[in-house]
């Protein structure tokens, strides 16, 4: 049986999903941890060439997060070396399986799906713990890890004033990636149809010369392109919207989504229409801080009719959702969350 009561040491081993590390992270605990003595790092794992003896030296009994996926000669090293290591937590937010990159990426294989989802299974074995980002990937990884913790998004950055809805025109924004095409194309005679009757609305899209052909005749449409993760958070700081899309289909490949949504609509100042399924029901009080819709368009139309000619209505559920979201984003949450995990040595 082993302990490791040394200074607490976490490393991230980083395989470019900079923005899950930072979300449930960096930004809410790390300059906390490192202020209580926990040293902390972020290791690019691609940037680097591979030496399994370097690596090892690096991480021999530090706390270890790995974040949505891992290249297979680290994979390896570790499976190698495990008893060497502190705490494996592995972060997961989307679940791997044959094909899901070509749907993902356009141009990947089915065997490259394959071999993630693999990976992934592998990680699985190494961890001491999975970290899920949402209800429906705790579900789902229930019953095959003895423990798995979730871990809902914080809040980053500030909340708007809300100046910007007293103006006449008003932005309808989805801003959603390349993954959630086909949720959007859903909701594209419903954009036609209220941009044909409103003419003091635009809708903007972050998809730029990937914008799907159903919804390039859009009347008044801004599509701009897709930026990085730390463009994005530039981006909502400055960017103001009324009314915000998150739609969620039966069929959508997005079933194992966060509410992270919600937070960068209301970031945007904005009041959010959301499919009503999970994530979304557990969060949303309809009416209130937001409104919950079905699949049918038709509900999707009277939604938007309802923002767009209740001003005063809407303005107050914006109010809402700010106090919503500082109540179920604290911060401190998540750092009492990696916090708690710091202080415990793996023992075996």
């Amino acid at each position: 049986m082993t302990a490791f009561p040394t200074t607490p040491r976490w490393i991230v081993l980083s395989d470019e999903a900079l923005a899950l590390e930072d979300i449930y992270f960096f930004l809410p605990a790390m300059a906390a941890l490192r202020k209580e003595g926990t040293r902390v790092e972020r290791f690019e794992t691609r940037r680097w060439k591979f030496s399994p003896k370097l690596a090892q030296a690096r991480l021999t009994g530090a706390c270890l997060l790995i974040a949505r996926s891992l290249g297979r000669e680290w994979i390896e090293m570790l499976e190698a070396h495990r008893e060497q290591l502190g705490r494996i937590c592995y972060l997961v937010d989307h679940l791997y399986s044959p094909g899901s990159l070509a749907a993902e990426e356009g141009n990947s294989t089915p065997e490259a799906g394959s071999e993630a989802a693999q990976l992934q299974q592998r990680l699985f074995t190494l961890a001491d713990e999975i970290v899920v980002v949402s209800e429906q990937l705790e579900a789902a990884l229930a019953s095959l890890h003895p423990k798995v913790s979730l871990l809902t998004p914080p809040l980053t950055g500030k909340l708007p004033d809300l100046h910007h809805l007293e103006q006449s025109d008003w932005c309808i924004g989805f801003h959603g990636t390349l993954s959630h095409r086909d949720d959007i194309v859903a909701l594209a005679p419903v954009l036609r149809d209220i941009q044909t009757r409103h003419s003091d609305s635009e809708v903007e899209l972050m998809m730029g010369r990937h914008l799907p052909l159903a919804l390039s005749d859009i009347p008044r449409l801004k599509t701009m392109e897709a930026v990085s993760w730390e463009g994005f958070q530039d981006y909502c700081s400055r960017r103001r919207i009324a009314i915000g899309l998150a739609p969620l289909m039966e069929n959508s490949d997005n079933r194992a989504a966060s509410w992270l949504r919600f937070l960068d609509i209301t970031r945007m100042g904005g009041v959010g229409i959301y499919s009503r399924r999970a994530p979304y029901v557990e969060l949303i009080e309809d009416g209130v801080d937001g409104l919950l819709v079905g699949d049918d368009p038709a509900e999707w139309t009277a939604a938007l009719e309802r923002l767009l000619g209740d001003r005063d209505a809407t303005r107050a559920m914006a109010h809402n959702a700010q106090h919503k979201a500082h109540e179920v984003g604290d911060p401190l949450r998540v750092l009492d969350f990696w916090r708690a995990r710091s202080t415990v040595a793996r023992v075996r």
